[in-house]
């Protein structure tokens, strides 16, 4: 016979040896019955091995137990501590930056005086919203709002006087 188990095959004469196909496959084919027999013969060391380790006294299981709640109480603590000092640390840091940075870019927007163009008052107004806490996606607009207000100021300034001498 030329074609050999396949891994569903295989699967089924392990799981269940009364499976009618892998079991006539098997009588027909050496390679796959030697296969198949060493397979079986490693699970079985395997199976064995593991219960020859499990069948200790209860002493011993105690005694591990022991052990694992002694490295997981001596770990845990010192690794809680680390990580939680870390994440205290960079919430402040961020805190502090963020505090900082909203600080250093707005600017004061009081109209000079209480006769002002209420236009202009309206546009510091829009400015300094603008400003606070701008997404990145509107920077240019606040910077564009910025050298608007610069232009207001510095054309309000040099602007003569009117109805002086009418």
């Amino acid at each position: 016979m030329n074609v050999h188990l396949s891994e569903e095959s295989w699967a089924a004469a392990v799981l269940d040896p009364n499976d009618r196909e892998a079991a006539e496959h098997l009588r027909e084919c050496p390679a796959c019955r030697q296969e198949i027999s060493s397979f079986m013969g490693a699970i079985a060391g395997g199976r064995s091995e593991t219960l020859r380790a499990a069948d200790r006294p209860e002493s011993f299981w105690r005694e591990q137990r022991a052990v694992i709640s002694t490295r997981i109480a001596h770990h845990t603590s010192p690794l809680f501590w680390k990580r939680s000092a870390w994440v205290a640390a960079t919430v402040i840091l961020v805190l502090v930056s963020t505090t900082l940075l909203s600080r250093r870019n707005t600017t004061s927007l009081r109209p000079e005086s209480s006769g002002s163009d209420p236009d202009d008052v309206l546009m510091m107004s829009v400015q300094q919203s603008i400003q606070s806490d701008v997404p990145q996606a509107l920077r240019p607009a606040a910077l564009l709002a910025r050298e608007i207000n610069q232009a207001v100021v510095v054309r309000g300034k040099s602007r003569p006087t009117q109805r002086q001498g009418e």
